[in-house]
């Protein structure tokens, strides 16, 4: 066992004195970091290994994200052959600071914090010269957004990457994918954001200072925002309180006291629900951009004012003209009875008269005043009649006209219940 041990360890030594052998030829006393290995065109090769969406900030419109691209390129110095060299292995591992390393940086950003120090970054370095590292790190990076759809809509944020000193004579760069796809633990958005999708696309630029052109890749992220959150917690309370409020306004009254009585309580029931309305507007725009239009949910949160406005003065006029009916005691007119009570009935105004014949013979004088007592009492049933018709046709037309406002207050419960649901459904996606 013991002689395992040794051979192990021999071979360990010699491995390693292999690889110092190596690395004493490739970087020489002529190699020089700061300097690119040759004049010759560098074709860097990025490869998007990790994309984590972070957060965004919707008012500063930018995005963070956590991110590891690995950059590939070829250096022409420190290349060897395998069959001259004691090393036998393909790859060798180095510190990233002993090689040159192209200058691609994300050119859009805000920060970069970088997750490694320069001093623990290491690179891989192929026999052919292929060297590869990366470049891990959180970024903030500006991403311009679009809220006429909010909270049903698409974003899309650019990642541009390039070289910031070489123009594209020198050092240019390429992606190594076209289209990326969502993968868990590696390509995802977060609890608010659904990555969709992440597209490549050539975007080189002209330095006019320089008067010349730098390679540049842009990576669009396609992200598509969850929408429960802001339905549930603005957008349903919303529809549910409009609602309560239009029952509360338009619910029928059996009386003129009742619906006097209810008018304070509509008033403190509106100035109530537009409060809370404003403090639902007044949340959407604290998340939101100040843009020069409203979101899709800001337009649906002044409909539903609308609505309940046009509902409440709707309320306010139907008090007023019960009011007025009530103390004037005019009669509805026919054609109002048929339309909102489908009253087809003629009113038939019939007056029964007495009988004064009498077959039995009196004396005149008797007769003179049982004629004058008649024409008394006569008088005085007209009078009667004609009080309790009066009585009665007032509390005829009042009730007629409680039933057609009763009928009025059902027909604006449906009409702006409908308006509310239409509204709802137009802004409900």
């Amino acid at each position: 066992m013991l002689w395992a041990f040794r051979l192990l360890a021999v071979a360990v030594v010699i491995e390693n004195s292999n690889t110092e052998t190596l690395l004493r030829q490739l970087f020489n006393q002529t190699y020089d970091v700061d300097m690119k290995p040759s004049d010759d065109l560098t074709m860097v090769t990025i490869t998007p290994n990790t994309f984590i969406l972070l957060s965004m900030d919707q008012t500063q419109e930018t995005i963070q994200y956590s991110e590891e691209f690995l950059l590939k390129w070829f250096d022409p110095i420190l290349s060897w052959n395998r069959s001259a060299v004691a090393y036998d292995k393909e790859w060798l591992k180095i510190e990233a600071s002993r090689v040159w390393l192209p200058d691609v940086i994300i050119t859009n950003s805000i920060s970069i914090d970088e997750l490694l120090d320069k001093d623990l970054q290491m690179a891989d370095l192929r026999y052919n010269g292929e060297i590869r590292t990366s470049l891990p790190a959180v970024v903030s990076s500006p991403c311009p957004l679009r809220i006429e759809n909010f909270p049903y809509d698409v974003q899309k944020c650019n990642i541009s990457m390039g070289s910031w000193s070489f123009d594209r004579d020198f050092v240019a760069v390429n992606s190594s994918v076209d289209v990326l796809w969502p993968q868990k633990g590696r390509i995802e958005g977060n609890s608010e954001w659904e990555l969709l999708s992440i597209t490549m696309v050539r975007s080189d630029n002209y330095d006019t200072l320089m008067e010349s052109w730098f390679s540049e890749v842009t990576y669009i992220v396609t992200l598509k925002r969850k929408p429960v959150y802001y339905v549930l917690v603005i957008q349903a309370p919303t529809f549910i309180l409009c609602t309560i409020t239009i029952f509360g306004l338009f619910t029928p009254n059996s009386n003129e006291d009742e619906r006097l009585s209810k008018a304070l309580f509509q008033v403190e029931l509106c100035l109530n629900m537009f409060a809370a309305i404003s403090m639902m507007l007044q949340l959407v725009s604290d998340m939101m951009p100040k843009a020069s239009r409203l979101p899709l949910l800001g337009n649906y949160i002044i409909a539903e004012v609308f609505v309940v406005t046009a509902a409440t003065i709707a309320a306010i006029l139907i008090q007023q003209v019960h009011h007025h009916v009530h103390t004037s005691a005019i009669r509805p007119p026919t054609w109002l009875r048929r339309f909102v009570l489908c009253d087809c009935r003629r009113r038939r105004n019939s007056v029964s008269e007495v009988s004064t014949t009498s077959s039995v013979e009196v004396p005149e004088q008797a007769i003179q005043s049982f004629t004058i007592l008649k024409t008394s009492l006569h008088q005085t049933a007209i009078l009667v009649r004609d009080t309790l018709q009066r009585m009665s046709s007032v509390s005829e037309n009042q009730l007629l006209w409680l039933k057609i406002l009763d009928k009025t207050d059902l027909l604006c419960l449906f009409l702006f219940q409908m308006a509310n649901v239409v509204v709802t459904v137009i802004y409900w996606r």
